[in-house]
């Protein structure tokens, strides 16, 4: 993985002056973390759960929902989840200047964290980006600042 993305060759690790200031290879290899676990960050076990949440229409009973899921995670999946989601709250905090706002963070890290399968991706993506909008709209009410 840190050598070649075999499927992204402009993504070349071995040579950190490359990607050393680009805030784009630093996630591209954030993502591929992710995409390389052997079951998704919000794990499989999870995903339907986290979908019928996604789908409460009161926004307290889906960050309720989400909330009683996340802290049924896998004690390495909570804690991963927590440093990943308070550091993309503080980037959601600069949106007005790097225009990531909840929803393109949702976009770009749902099916990175949720997973995906090729049978239901279409379906799902509406829901993936509900979930993490929603994770990351409620993260101070989901997880403990320190």
């Amino acid at each position: 993985m840190f050598d070649t993305d075999s499927q992204n060759p402009a993504l070349d690790f071995r040579n950190p002056e490359n990607f050393y200031h680009d805030v784009n290879s630093v996630t591209g290899l954030l993502k591929q973390f992710l995409r390389d676990l052997p079951d998704p960050l919000l794990t499989s076990e999870h995903h339907d759960s986290f979908v019928a949440a996604a789908k409460h229409d009161d926004d307290v009973a889906r960050r309720d929902s989400m909330h009683a899921i996340i802290n049924s995670l896998p004690d390495p999946n909570y804690a991963t989840l927590r440093a990943l989601s308070l550091h993309l709250y503080r980037v959601m905090d600069n949106a007005h200047v790097n225009r990531m706002n909840s929803h393109n963070l949702a976009v770009i890290f749902g099916p990175t964290i949720m997973g995906t399968d090729p049978s239901n991706a279409i379906a799902d993506a509406g829901w993936q980006i509900k979930v993490v909008d929603t994770i990351l709209q409620n993260t101070y009410d989901i997880f403990d600042e320190d």
